[in-house]
């Protein structure tokens, strides 16, 4: 009998799971807890070894012969201020909880009911399915993602007008910075796998991305509707798992001024398993969206 064929050869890691693996090598975890995550996320048992030890040697290796080279992210002070309420242009809102360094934060009350039911009214029917960035830049439907939405303009609408402005106050950032509402909805089983909301500079494609107002550096979901089970936003690496709260707002901030990236701020959108799920988000940028390319 011949002997069987070999197996096929293993997808490389992907960029942004390189730059985990690194991230953690460089801030001291061990081995067993990423191999742990990276469980947790589908990756096969040798595989993900294998990848933490080539990842591993590989850094210490960069660290060794340049400490400078290397070193772990660290966050700017949060943008939102440590205190129980804030005033979020014409709202009050209420923090909920608050992580630093990783910046992560829950505001509670940044849209009313009335506001959520009406902004869900005026997206109905003009939603189309979602599509991502894929590395050479371009948009296209995937498999990643499986939820289907629509944009509104900068000032679209009243409620959107009003909405950018109480994220601009909370961010203390111009509303120019931020990119269009993007309203998504999930149905049932519906989910986005884990990822990061910046433009990977190591891929060629971002580069007309970053050219288009620089780099993301915030994002904000605004949950439009209590999600009767499933559908939370979660953060693998952080052991974290918001639940969706009608009016409510989960911020995180994943670039600093020096221009770091902060990798822990992988996230993913849970399925859905009872009922759906409406999210209205804003991705902050360095600089005016929309500003002429160079």
């Amino acid at each position: 009998m011949s002997p069987p064929p070999a197996p096929p050869p293993a997808p490389p890691l992907a960029p942004e799971w390189q730059d985990w693996i690194a991230g953690n090598v460089l801030r001291g975890c061990i081995d067993a807890d990423m191999l742990s995550a990276m469980r947790e996320q589908g990756f096969e048992a040798h595989y993900a070894q294998t990848a933490i030890a080539v990842v591993r040697s590989m850094t210490e290796r960069v660290q060794q012969a340049d400490p400078a080279a290397l070193t772990p992210y660290t966050a700017d002070p949060p943008r939102l201020a440590e205190a129980n309420r804030l005033q979020a242009g014409d709202r009050e809102v209420s923090v909920l909880f608050s992580v630093r360094d990783p910046n992560v934060a829950l505001i509670d009350g940044l849209l009313s009911a009335q506001e959520c039911e009406q902004l869900i009214a005026l997206s109905t029917g003009k939603l189309r399915r979602s599509e991502v960035v894929a590395n050479d830049g371009t948009l296209g439907i995937s498999g990643v993602r499986s939820s289907e939405g629509t944009h509104f303009a900068h000032a679209e609408n009243e409620i959107v007008d009003r909405l950018e402005r109480r994220i601009s106050a909370l961010f203390d950032k111009p509303v120019a910075h931020g990119e269009p509402l993007q309203i998504l909805h999930y149905g049932c089983g519906g989910e986005y796998l884990p990822h990061h909301d910046y433009f990977d500079p190591g891929q060629p494609g971002s580069r007309v991305h970053l050219a288009n107002g620089g780099q993301r550096v915030a994002t904000v979901v605004v949950y439009l509707n209590d999600v009767e089970s499933g559908g939370e936003t979660r953060f693998p690496q952080l052991e974290l798992a918001v639940r969706p709260r009608r009016g409510a707002a989960v911020c995180f901030e994943y670039a600093n001024a020096a221009g770091g990236l902060d990798s822990r701020l992988l996230h993913a959108g849970a399925p859905v398993i009872r009922g759906d799920k409406w999210i209205a988000t804003k991705w902050l940028r360095a600089g005016a969206w929309g500003a002429a390319k160079p």
